[in-house]
């Protein structure tokens, strides 16, 4: 079983619950905002609380991603704020973590994150990106499909996947007044899986308006668009098993910025998208 197509749901809908689901940690609150609960991978938020402390040598049986959303945590003796990134890979030891004023990271992992027994303390270093602050890096405007050169959209990778020679994990960000009135363009699909999480501003598409918090995750092969924004938007987006590549429908299709909200959830969320929310915020 892979994960359900969850497009979209406004984390702040969701629950907080006490602990990590695994071993891992049973001292933290977390949002699960996906998950395969036959192979455990998952996307979820996690807040660790003020006075949060680990010190002694930890490790996980997971690979785990961490985008910093508030606060800061301190891992190893450094210290990661807002818009900070790290990728520990599965067996990297913390030999001390600690959050004196409490931190909530958006984290994604490959498995379950069990704790393991035995540390080795050997990993595949390669996996490993210790440390990227994203307002130190300068962002990328090159586009592989020439169709959406015009658009104006830059990234930042924070992880690139070698398998398919693609950035697998990189923020975006897409300008204002994309697009004009009366505009219309195909629809697009990918023969992977696309996974965002909205950090900041809007994107409107035909299943309403996302802002601030919204999350989705889209198996492959599921037609999207056209999108566009007013203000501008900014999000977190991976992709997963598989190439991505732009497959374009073969009909134009309008697009309006006036669509309600009408998302594809499976039926353990359908109480979270009756209506989309309002409030300030952010996850």
């Amino acid at each position: 079983m892979a994960r359900p197509w969850i497009e979209y749901v406004f984390s702040q809908k969701l629950p907080w619950q006490t602990g990590l689901y695994g071993n891992a940690r049973d001292d933290v609150e977390t949002k699960l905002l996906s998950i395969d609960k036959n192979a455990g991978d998952s996307s979820t938020i996690i807040r660790y609380p003020a006075g949060w402390k680990r010190s002694i040598p930890e490790a996980i049986t997971a690979e785990e991603e961490m985008y910093i959303l508030d606060g800061e945590i301190e891992i190893n003796g450094r210290t990661y704020t807002r818009d900070t990134y790290a990728c520990f890979p599965a067996g990297h030891v913390r030999e001390n973590a600690e959050s004196h004023k409490g931190c909530v990271a958006l984290t994604f992992f490959d498995s379950i994150p069990m704790q393991l027994k035995q540390m080795s303390g050997r990993i595949n270093t390669n996996d490993l990106i210790e440390y990227l602050d994203t307002y130190e890096m300068k962002w990328d405007s090159a586009v592989a499909d020439p169709t959406l050169e015009w658009m104006g959209n830059r990234r930042k990778v924070l992880k690139w996947d070698p398998e398919h020679n693609q950035k697998a994990t990189f923020i975006f960000s897409t300008p204002p007044q994309i697009f004009p009135k009366n505009w219309a363009c195909p629809t697009l699909t990918h023969p992977c899986v696309e996974e965002s999480f909205m950090l900041a501003g809007e994107l409107t598409g035909p299943l309403g308006r996302m802002t601030t918090g919204s999350y989705f995750w889209r198996p492959e092969g599921k037609p999207h668009g056209p999108y566009g924004t007013r203000d501008g938007g900014f999000s977190l987006i991976r992709f997963k098993y598989g190439q991505h590549i732009n497959v374009w429908g073969d009909n134009d299709v309008p697009y309006s910025f006036d669509v309600p909200y009408k998302p594809i959830l499976p039926a353990e969320m359908k109480a979270y998208g009756e209506d989309p929310y309002n409030g300030s915020e952010r996850y």
